[in-house]
């Protein structure tokens, strides 16, 4: 079995202030953020992995830095950035929502039809065909454990498609610098979930 561990980056100040946080929102760890990560860090030993790759955007970049104590090379892949908002990118939510209540379910989230409105963004099937590529190229790496360190959105994606979940609404959102376990079958490609969202005995 291949082993991915996929860690959501820690506290920015998009997350703190209520913001939507998307690709487009290029923001550091704030100070939360780096304590949640350095928490981690205390639940997860970097020696224990074979390879680790992250987004490219800073937050998850830091992460994966503090994460792996100059252990491995962290390997930047693009196909795990988090989901471009477009226009509504580092908006308020609660702004966004008085204007398009259409757009958001019950816990807050946006919906699949936010692309509709907003300029530019990035559909919630262009996600799924990325990480699905991601997933596929691991599906190769033998019996390694891998540490991914990425977003929010992607991980309740990462999440639908290996429980084949037909709504991302089912799927609630990780809490920052928490740890997803996904497992890939050498033999058939079979994806399994192993927990969601564990902040520690990972």
């Amino acid at each position: 079995m291949v082993e991915l561990y996929i860690v959501r980056h820690g506290e920015t100040d998009t997350n703190y202030t209520g913001k939507i946080n998307g690709s487009a929102t290029d923001l550091s760890l704030n100070e939360t953020g780096k304590k949640q990560v350095e928490h981690l860090k205390e639940h997860l030993n970097i020696n224990d992995f074979d390879e680790i790759y992250a987004s490219p955007l800073k937050r998850a970049q830091e992460t994966a830095a503090i994460l792996n104590q100059d252990t491995l090379e962290i390997q930047t892949d693009k196909r795990l950035r988090e989901i471009n908002y477009g226009s509504w990118d580092g908006l308020l939510a609660d702004d966004v929502h008085e204007k398009y209540p259409n757009c958001f379910d019950e816990n807050g989230y946006l919906t699949k039809n936010y692309s509709d409105y907003s300029q530019n963004a990035e559909t919630y099937q262009s996600v799924l065909d990325r990480l699905q590529s991601f997933i596929n190229d691991m599906s190769d790496k033998g019996n390694k454990k891998i540490l991914v360190v990425c977003h929010g959105f992607v991980t309740r994606s990462f999440v639908q498609l290996v429980t084949e979940t037909p709504d991302i609404e089912d799927i609630l959102e990780p809490i920052n610098a928490s740890v997803t376990q996904i497992k890939i079958s050498n033999k058939t490609g079979r994806t399994y979930l192993g927990y969601y969202g564990r902040l520690e005995n990972i």
